[in-house]
């Protein structure tokens, strides 16, 4: 499936979050015996390879992401025998929480599973977090990055809740839920970047940037519960921020889009100054939230002020000298439309099982007409 949007080189994107790293640890008893299990010796070459991996600074990222690929499939080879080999030889499988020193152990499979595909999804994230946003190209790549995070998260709860078995931080359903809506939203602001650098329609930008505002919002939400308390403060700033932002880009796509199409006689320039205002109130709403949020994030917040204030002035003067257009209230303005229909999605995960290098991730599933 390719991207619809394909032409110029799109400038600088804002910052994109990660994802909280797990650190696969080795085993603390003597494995010997188990590696010489022929149900087991696989299982625990790789296992051994990949904390070496991730032992390794130098190590790449790619090279990290092909090992869990492994690993991953191998649990899925030994399922059927794996619980009775692993009580036979007394393994405790553990991980480390990024940026902690505590040894974190199990010995379920469902909950090793899910441990191994969330740090696939945070090194997928990594990946999208490190690409030159500067070109077309690396935009796509994160995008399709990302796409392949919101996959692993997806599937990583899928036998239950294992925050409890596995003992390690954001591995509860709700978390991983929030983290995917964070991922997609990311992807969506991708799509923008690649909407305008590739000249694509204003109205359709502004559906676009409607609609990752929506989406972060979401996100916003999803990270903010009581239940959330093990997210980092700054996440759940970031999405609101973002959110703010991009609903107030709309606002100006739309406001700009309304006095292009004018009748010459002042259509359309009541309802401009309107949006303008409507989205430099979104600004001010999050600026609570833009204390907490990257520096990128308040400096584009911070151009997009100064942009839309001037239009805002230039529409006010045109207002006052020429037009004297009624400007209606913020309550009278119809919300801005979002898309139709969905531009990314998660991955599926046996897509992402089967793939060589992270370098070679093809684009996620997108709309195949363009959205109208």
């Amino acid at each position: 499936m390719q991207f619809p949007f394909r032409r110029a080189p799109a400038p600088a994107t804002m910052t994109m979050l990660s994802l909280p790293g797990k650190t696969p640890q080795g085993f603390a008893e003597d494995t010997s015996a188990a590696e010489g299990d022929g149900d087991l010796r696989e299982l625990l070459h790789c296992r051994s390879r990949l904390v070496q991996t991730y032992s390794d600074k130098k190590g790449a990222a790619a090279t990290r992401g092909d090992l869990l690929r492994e690993y991953v499939r191998k649990l899925d080879a030994v399922a059927p025998r794996f619980d009775e080999a692993v009580a036979r030889h007394q393994l405790c499988f553990a991980w480390r929480d990024a940026g902690t020193i505590r040894r974190r152990t199990h010995t379920a499979l469902a909950a090793e599973r899910a441990v191994a595909l969330f740090a696939l999804a945070t090194e997928q994230a990594r990946a999208a977090a490190e690409e030159d946003m500067r070109e077309a190209d690396g935009i796509r790549r994160a995008c399709a990055a990302l796409c392949d995070a919101a996959g692993l998260l997806r599937v990583a709860p899928e036998g239950g809740d294992h925050a409890a078995s596995c003992q390690l931080r954001h591995m509860s359903g709700a978390c991983m839920a929030a983290f995917e809506a964070l991922m997609l939203a990311q992807a969506l602001e991708c799509y923008f970047e690649l909407a305008v650098a590739g000249g694509k329609p204003a109205a359709l930008c502004a559906k676009v940037a409607q609609q990752v505002s929506l989406d972060y919002d979401r996100a916003h939400r999803s990270m903010a519960g009581p239940e959330q308390h093990q997210i980092d403060k700054s996440w759940p700033a970031n999405a609101q921020a973002k959110a703010a932002y991009f609903r107030s880009k709309a606002c100006l796509r739309s406001a700009r889009l309304l006095r292009e199409n004018g009748d010459g006689a002042g259509g359309g320039v009541g309802e401009a100054i309107a949006r303008l205002r409507q989205g430099l109130a979104s600004l001010e709403g999050a600026k609570g939230a833009l204390g907490r949020a990257a520096a990128p994030v308040r400096d584009a917040v911070k151009r997009l002020r100064k942009e839309m204030e001037a239009d805002l002035a230039a529409a006010e003067q045109d207002n006052c000298r020429i037009y004297y257009a009624r400007v209606p209230t913020a309550a009278a303005l119809a919300e801005l439309p979002g898309l139709s229909q969905q531009l990314v999605r998660p991955t599926a995960v046996e897509k992402i099982l089967e793939r060589g290098a992270l370098d070679k991730a093809p684009p996620p599933a997108a709309a195949e007409e363009k959205t109208s």
